[in-house]
């Protein structure tokens, strides 16, 4: 099986301008035992349907070019409502959704605010864990890394609950149901784990907790230990006996964290984000425990700095992030890629990446 999907790999890539890492290149460059070049995983960043059509079409024919260096995809997410008798599904309880009826725009608390009596209803067993079709999204094996990305974490589940104000004082005002979440959370993510190394063939689990403001965490050093702590390294520790490494998605600044996440068994981080994070800092500080999925600015840079502004920076992430001997770098945008972004400066990155990253590396060769 294994022969016979090296064999497809080199034939589906064999007249690509840069061929992708194998499965093995990408554990290499992960656990930090070397790469030839950074990884470059655009990954569940990008959806091409929600793009211009010219933009689509100048990226399908780039990514003919320039392959990924994994498979990413989403497992079927539940949806956020449901219904009694729904069981793929965050919340069954009828009639739930804050926003059924609305004809105005509210405030995002105001969207997804449900009370704890309403939280008190939802069945035990939502979402369902034996989901057939959760695995739906999973491309065939091509002899690369494959990565599967979950929903939100247990931080983010909270707040699609509860609205961001109400959480942060859950924290504080409601600790044992803060813990129900969480447990609730893990459990669904552990299921999918397991399930995905039989039914899909994965390497990775991924899931988003954006931790970080622009300037400083949603909370202190010892409220994530009391709350997030124990429920990541619990999800870490059953990742990793399955032989998976877990990649984590943090906007803002979690500088004061990431410490506790590398405890708890995080393998690679995203985005790094630039305005909010010093990189060369996290590196110094991090640089031999964790990889790092670097995301190019989409605050500043993309979206409005030049060609030449953006090969620039992906010159300066890939100095800062990059060793040959060591790797754990992979490139991709630190957010979801937005219309509004020039299709010329996310070529110019992609490009870049590819270009100055093989450079670099045949550098450490001389």
């Amino acid at each position: 099986m294994e022969i016979n999907i090296m064999q497809d790999f080199n034939e589906k890539f064999k007249e690509m301008k840069y061929k992708p890492f194998t499965r093995q290149q990408m554990i290499d460059c992960i656990e930090g035992k070397g790469a030839p070049r950074p990884g470059v995983a655009i990954g569940t960043w990008i959806h091409l349907d929600l793009l211009s059509k010219d933009k689509q079409e100048v990226l399908k024919e780039l990514f003919k070019k320039y392959p990924e260096d994994m498979q990413e995809f989403y497992v079927k997410k539940p949806s956020v409502f449901g219904e009694p008798g729904d069981k793929y599904t965050w919340c069954d309880v009828e009639n739930a959704d804050p926003s059924i009826g609305r004809t105005t725009t509210v405030g995002v608390d105001e969207e997804t605010a449900i009370s704890w009596e309403v939280y008190d209803q939802i069945s035990k067993d939502v979402p369902d864990i034996e989901e057939p079709d959760m695995f739906c999204h999973a491309p065939e094996p091509d002899g690369r890394y494959r990565l599967a990305w979950l929903s939100g974490g247990p931080w983010t589940r909270i707040w699609t609950y509860r609205g961001m104000t109400n959480s942060m004082m859950d924290l504080y005002m409601n600790p044992q149901r803060v813990h129900d979440i969480n447990r609730r959370v893990i459990r669904f993510f552990k299921a999918a784990a397991k399930r995905g190394v039989k039914e899909a063939g994965i390497d990775a689990i991924g899931f988003g907790d954006d931790l970080g403001m622009q300037k400083g965490p949603f909370m202190s050093k010892e409220m994530f230990r009391e709350f997030y702590f124990p429920y990541y390294k619990e999800l870490c520790d059953y990742a990793h006996s399955l032989g998976l490494h877990v990649w984590m998605h943090c906007c803002g600044d979690a500088m004061m964290l990431i410490d506790q996440l590398i405890e708890a068994g995080i393998d690679v981080l995203h985005p790094i984000q630039k305005y909010a994070l010093d990189e060369k800092k996290v590196v110094d500080t991090f640089g031999d425990q964790l990889s790092f999925w670097v995301g190019m600015d989409l605050q500043r840079i993309l979206p409005f700095g030049t060609k030449e502004d953006v090969i620039k920076e992906t010159q300066f992430l890939i100095d800062t992030f990059y060793t040959k001997e060591k790797g754990r770098t992979i490139f991709t945008v630190n957010n979801r890629l937005e219309d509004n972004v020039p299709i010329e400066n996310v070529v110019a990155f992609i490009e870049e990446a590819y270009r100055y990253g093989t450079l670099k590396g045949a550098e450490k060769n001389e």
